[in-house]
């Protein structure tokens, strides 16, 4: 099943350099071909809390939305081991808000672990850092935030304490906290999934569509075309949600210095404005969004994640404004936006079109929902390093989204979490930008 795109726009590249530290003019398509159809939710935190905003400047930017949705805001919590879970106000728009915050991070390559354990650090670890050497995983749960490796105790020694987590998804089929995702074995092993956690037994996986209940061993498996789908989450948001900003931040919020001089506010990579106007007036879909706030320790300069990105949209629709979109994005003091790259460019089904190596019809990419013979496509693991300032109280924002339609999912896996030492502070010359492992 295919649709025909409104628009087809000549190829945008926004290349920014990468480097290894070791280390339109119309609104959004009819989406009438959708699959529709609900399924059951299985494996997904159902814990709710009211959340609170995070501010530390002061201001509350709110996101702009259009379409037919509802308000949403965060509240307040102060258990950090709590998932919480969406707090709805009533009306007829959507409006996903939070507090304003100050400065983020960005994103650059390193090396891998064994899976079990992980890391804080690349290299050496210097005497001034306090940050726990290894990391015990207690992903055994269904909490998305231990999934990523985060929240195991609220001791900073042994593991990475979260405070005011929020999950901001209506629709609970929108994420799984799953053992495996596919059904696809790892072709240079064949004991091991194509897909597998990258530290510990589960990693969380989201996405622009539904996803059916897990397996009885946790694994995430789909039908062929199954992400072909709407879900429940927010559409017609005409601004990114949270704290997150498309507009560039750089030079003091008027772009072109990417990293340099941010606004405090906007994207200081400059990266994200440009794929979010492809189309002018298009909006973003189906919208997941999750936050935290973390205390970097002493003597401790960033943070490392692994991540996948898979869509349905590729290839038919790169350069269209069906550009799905995947963000991470961080409040450091030491930088504000988004801090997920491959070689400079953000994770858009446009940008990564060169990067979607994974391509239709690979047996990898069995039983994701992406097997089609000639669209859905994946990359493959990369891991982002960030920037942050040692002591610092900082949020961590992550989103996925549809532009543009609402069906022709994508998704994205994250895992991994871990602090730093070294981190990467971006610059002209450097822009920490991630490598494949």
């Amino acid at each position: 099943m295919h649709r025909i795109p409104l628009f087809t726009i000549l190829g945008l590249g926004l290349t920014l350099g990468g480097c290894n530290n070791d280390t339109g003019t119309s609104g959004p398509a009819s989406n009438s071909d959708s699959a529709g159809g609900s399924t059951t939710t299985g494996g997904a935190s159902d814990a709710t809390a009211n959340v609170s905003s995070v501010s530390q400047s002061g201001t509350d930017p709110t996101t702009g939305v259009s379409g037919n949705s509802e308000a949403m805001t965060m509240g307040t919590t102060e258990d950090a081991g709590t998932t919480a879970g969406p707090v709805t106000t009533e009306g007829s728009t959507a409006a996903m808000t939070d507090g304003d915050t100050t400065a983020g991070i960005d994103a650059t390559g390193d090396d891998t672990t064994d899976g079990t354990s992980g890391d804080s650090t690349t290299g050496e670890q210097p005497a001034d850092c306090l940050a726990p050497a290894m990391l015990t995983p207690c992903d055994d749960g269904d909490d998305p935030f231990k999934a990523l490796g985060l929240n195991c105790s609220d001791d900073p020694t042994t593991a990475i304490p979260i405070k005011k987590p929020v999950i901001m998804a209506p629709d609970k089929t929108s994420y799984r906290v799953a053992t495996r995702f596919g059904s696809a074995q790892d072709p240079m092993d064949a004991k091991k999934p194509a897909w597998a956690p990258m530290e510990g037994s589960r990693f969380l996986v989201i996405g622009t569509g539904k996803f059916p209940a897990l397996q009885m061993d946790g694994a995430l498996v789909e039908n062929n075309d199954q992400d072909s789908e709407p879900n429940g989450n927010p559409d017609g948001l005409t601004q990114l949600p949270g704290v997150m900003k498309y507009e560039v931040g750089s030079n003091n919020g008027n772009g072109g210095m990417p990293f340099m001089n941010c606004d405090g506010t906007h994207d200081c990579s400059d990266t994200l404005e440009g794929q979010w106007n492809l189309v002018p007036g298009n909006v973003a879909n189906d919208v997941f969004y999750m936050a935290f706030n973390a205390t970097v320790p002493a003597g401790t300069h960033g943070y490392l994640f692994d991540f996948v990105f898979f869509s349905e949209e590729y290839p038919d629709y790169v350069d269209t404004d069906f550009n799905d979109m995947f963000v991470v994005w961080s409040t450091s003091e030491s930088f504000t936006g988004n801090v997920t790259f491959i070689e400079g460019q953000p994770l858009t089904v446009t940008a990564l079109a060169d990067y979607m190596t994974i391509q239709p019809g690979n047996p990898r990419l069995a039983g994701t929902g992406f097997p089609g013979d000639d669209e859905g496509a994946a990359t493959e693991w990369f891991t982002a390093k960030a920037s942050a300032e040692p002591g610092e109280t900082f949020t961590i924002a992550i989103s996925i989204f549809d532009m543009g339609d609402t069906v022709w999912d994508t998704v994205g896996i994250l895992d991994h979490f871990r602090w730093d030492c070294q981190g990467c502070v971006p610059s002209e010359v450097d822009d920490c930008g991630i490598k494949p492992q």
